[in-house]
């Protein structure tokens, strides 16, 4: 019998419901607990740091979610065992839609409109076509891959931006430290689904917002730390960035205080852009679980040198 440890934000019954369709033999447990530090499998999000490195049997790590950047910030988690991240197409989809939905909400002005209608008053603005119209994407990916080919269909011309060259219909794939400032040029949207590595950590500055379009817009659904948040909000107060749709932040959850939430140009999203269903994530988990107990290489396993 394979004992997989539980732990995280969603409920260990709808797991054990859903990997029951996938897996014979196994019992799922809580990760804190006696039986827990016995388990085979780790299924976690944001376990208490040292916690699996109690645990004698692990044969492999499966995290809940696509982002890897706590998990490596425990420097007890034994290396020497495989961490598998979730790339759930339902997650892929879920972000794809947020994104778009935030550029679309930018892109016809919505906020006017809204504005208006709180006033009763009625007062069109000139529409702004799509075709042509400069979208970038920082990590084209299983996510900003599918992210990018949707944006396209819409209509705007969309630039993607990787570490290694990647073709995608319809879309133009800038490469490296060099493709950066191509890239960038005149953007009027900008996107970030970038995993966080020490490269990707305040990549978003006040010398990225420069290289954009005069009033253009940021939105980050990939890590809080990448964004300088003080780069922003000057930013946003010189007229060179126009606004912005967060979804994460270098704090979480995201201080009372702190200024984005009144702003009138930043839209504060609570890391709810995609949010891990066991209903369609539970096959690629009881694959990985499957892979990891034959001894066989799971597929999306983390590269702790790359950090993703």
């Amino acid at each position: 019998m394979t004992v997989i440890a539980f732990y995280g934000s969603s409920k260990l019954e709808g797991w054990r419901k859903k990997l029951s369709q996938y897996l014979d033999d196994f019992k799922i447990v809580d990760l804190v607990s006696a039986e827990g530090e016995l388990a085979d499998i780790a299924l976690v999000w944001a376990p208490p740091a040292g916690q699996l490195k109690k645990m004698p049997n692990l044969r492999g790590i499966i995290l809940q979610g696509q982002g890897v950047d706590y998990i490596m910030a425990d420097t007890t988690v034994p290396r020497d065992v495989p961490l598998v991240r979730l790339v759930d197409p339902d997650m892929s989809n879920a972000l794809s839609h947020w994104a778009i939905l935030a550029a679309l909400d930018f892109w016809r002005d919505a906020q006017h409109y809204r504005a208006c209608q709180a006033k009763a008053n009625w007062q069109p603005i000139v529409q702004r076509p799509a075709s042509g119209a400069k979208v970038g994407i920082m990590g084209v990916g299983a996510i900003g891959g599918l992210m990018a080919k949707r944006f396209a269909a819409l209509g705007f011309d969309v630039r993607g931006w990787a570490r290694r060259p990647r073709q995608i219909d319809n879309v133009t794939v800038f490469v490296g430290d060099e493709g950066l400032p191509p890239f960038l040029n005149d953007l009027e949207i900008l996107v970030s689904v970038l995993p966080l590595t020490p490269a990707t950590r305040g990549i978003m500055n006040s010398s990225m917002f420069n290289q954009l379009a005069k009033g253009a817009f940021v939105i980050n659904g990939g890590r809080g730390p990448q964004l300088v948040e003080d780069d922003l909000l000057d930013a946003i107060r010189r007229g060179q960035i126009a606004g912005a749709a967060l979804d994460v932040f270098a704090t979480e959850p995201l201080p009372a205080n702190h200024p984005f939430w009144s702003h009138p140009a930043v839209t504060v999203w609570p890391h709810v852009a995609a949010q891990t269903n066991p209903t369609t994530a539970a096959q690629q988990v009881a694959a990985a679980i499957t892979a990891i107990m034959a001894g066989v290489e799971p597929k999306n396993r983390v590269d702790w040198q790359r950090g993703y």
